[in-house]
């Protein structure tokens, strides 16, 4: 009897959540369809990681560690970054909120940005690169 519950609980813990399954949506390239802040059809993000805790990386400089979240309205990742900047005289690195949802095949990022006293909100949109976005 012992056994057969350690097995049955052992199966609850090794399971995937629901929120990790939906995190598991989230890997891999996706290839940037709009933006407020300009067409770029070369933009690229790319999601790695293991559990509910992932990085994101773009191709244009910037990275972030988001944590996803289940909501009633889907999927979504919340998190900070970074952008790689250069000054005159050195790398800058300019911190940055992130928010991603997933809604099927398309993923909307918020940013926002609030250096130097002003705030910036980049809006995107992306689709899977191997979909032909």
């Amino acid at each position: 009897m012992v056994f057969l519950f350690l097995a049955v609980a052992s199966l609850f813990v090794l399971w995937p959540t629901d929120v990790r399954a939906q995190a598991h949506e989230m890997l891999g390239d996706w290839q940037q369809l709009t933006s407020n802040a300009g067409a770029c059809p070369q933009c690229r993000i790319n999601f790695v990681g293991d559990g509910t805790r992932l990085r994101v990386a773009a191709n244009n400089g910037w990275s972030a560690d988001v944590e996803v979240r289940d909501s009633d309205s889907g999927t979504s990742a919340v998190g900070q970054g970074t952008w790689r900047t250069r000054a005159a005289t050195a790398p800058v690195s300019k911190p940055f909120s992130i928010d991603f949802k997933l809604s099927g095949q398309r993923l909307y990022m918020t940013m926002v940005d609030e250096a130097n006293g002003r705030r910036r909100i980049v809006k995107a949109v992306f689709g899977r690169a191997w979909l032909g976005a």
